[in-house]
Order: C-alpha cells, then sequence, then structure tokens
C-alpha cells in the first residue's frame, strides 16, 4: 500500500507515469503527492519515457488496450518487452551506472510488462513499481499519494496536463549524456538518463540543479 495525504494546498500534483523524468522529481522530493486517479492523457509521458538515444531523442512507448477506468490502464503485449528493454540497453549500455543496475531492472521490466495477448498486465502497477524502484535506488522516501483529485488551479505545478508534464517551461541544466557529442543535450528526459550516467548518489547531491521550475 502507498503512503496517502489528504487534500491541501501543495507545490506541486504528480500523475502516475514510469520512470518519471527528472522535474517530476524535483516536485516530488520538495512535497508533491501522486493523484491516483489522475485522468490518462494519451500520447503523454504517462506511458512513455524520454531517453538520449545513439541517434538523439528517443520515446520508448508502453503501448497500452482496454481499461476499467481512467486509474486502471491494461498495457498491449503489441510490442514486446525484451523489443524495448533491446532500445534501454542500446542507449545505456556504455553508460557508468547501467551495469550496476542491469539485472534487478530487467527482471522488474520482465514482471511487470505484459510479454503475451491475455498477460494481464496494467500501466498503474508498472508506473509505481518503476517508481518505488527508483526510490530504492537513490535512497528516497516513496511519494505520498492521494485519491482525492485536487481542484485544478490549487496547485502552482500541475503536471496532470500533458504539456507541464512533458517539461514546458522548465530549465533543465546540462550534465553530462552518454550522446552529447554526437547530438547535444537533450532535456526532459528520464530520471533513468541521470541515474546511468550520474548514479545514485550524484544524481541525489545535484537533482534540484538540475532543473528549474517555470517562472510566475
Amino acid at each position: 500500500m502507498e503512503p496517502h495525504v489528504q487534500a491541501r494546498q501543495v507545490t506541486g500534483v504528480l500523475p502516475l507515469c514510469p520512470f518519471p523524468p527528472l522535474h517530476w522529481w524535483v516536485l516530488a522530493r520538495s512535497g508533491a503527492y501522486i493523484d491516483v486517479n489522475a485522468t490518462y492523457q494519451k500520447q503523454s509521458l504517462q506511458n512513455r519515457l524520454v531517453i538520449a538515444g545513439p541517434q538523439g531523442r528517443q520515446i520508448i512507448t508502453f503501448p497500452v488496450g482496454t481499461s476499467d477506468s481512467s486509474s486502471n490502464i491494461f498495457l498491449s503485449a503489441h510490442l514486446p518487452p525484451r523489443t524495448m528493454w533491446r532500445s534501454l540497453r542500446t542507449a545505456y549500455g556504455g553508460s557508468p551506472f547501467f551495469s550496476f543496475f542491469e539485472d534487478e531492472l530487467h527482471d522488474l521490466w520482465m514482471k511487470y510488462l505484459p510479454s503475451h495477448a491475455g498477460d494481464n498486465k496494467n500501466l498503474q502497477s508498472w508506473s509505481w513499481a518503476s517508481i518505488r524502484w527508483t526510490c530504492k535506488s537513490c535512497g528516497w522516501s516513496v511519494p505520498c499519494s492521494t485519491k482525492t483529485s485536487p481542484v485544478i488551479g490549487t496547485s502552482s505545478n500541475d503536471l496532470r496536463f500533458k504539456k507541464s508534464l512533458s517539461g514546458d517551461g522548465w530549465v533543465f541544466h546540462r550534465y553530462r549524456q552518454m550522446f552529447e557529442q554526437q547530438n547535444a543535450f537533450i532535456p526532459g528526459c528520464s530520471i533513468l538518463d541521470a541515474l546511468f550516467v550520474l548514479g545514485p548518489q550524484e544524481l541525489a547531491i545535484q537533482l534540484n540543479d538540475l532543473v528549474a521550475p517555470p517562472k510566475t
């Protein structure tokens, strides 16, 4: 069971998404909480993660199928998890910390993503698993969540909107990326990008310096 909080004035509201981007984590680490009933936004980071691959900005999409509700979206086996894993490994196999996390992350990938039709896995469980894994890897507390969706406008940073979740308006400061020499720095990546390059200790130290919130 995830930790819950009562609705209140907050600095940020977060949707569930797999391996969220850095600005999501900046808000989470400053006390923002997750709206587990946030409306699912199609073609958003709620079922995607951005990585810095050898050809530049790359999106790994976790296909979705049917749903019981906006908060219970079933994943589709249309794209096998091994295919998506191969994309991640191609991008980060040579990074300083990928090998350190590879085995347990691969196991997580295969456990929570459907491998065949009828393998009923859902996006919410996958997102929570990725968040818990990241927190464990970095030594962070799991962000609190609420089942009572905060009213729009009660938070200065509401990432339930697709553009906000993508990092619109945020300033992303450079850190070393794997293919930066070929592609220049790519902002707005999944936390996995910085984790594999910087490692958990350095990421924890630098997190609040890597991203600046939109000016109000």
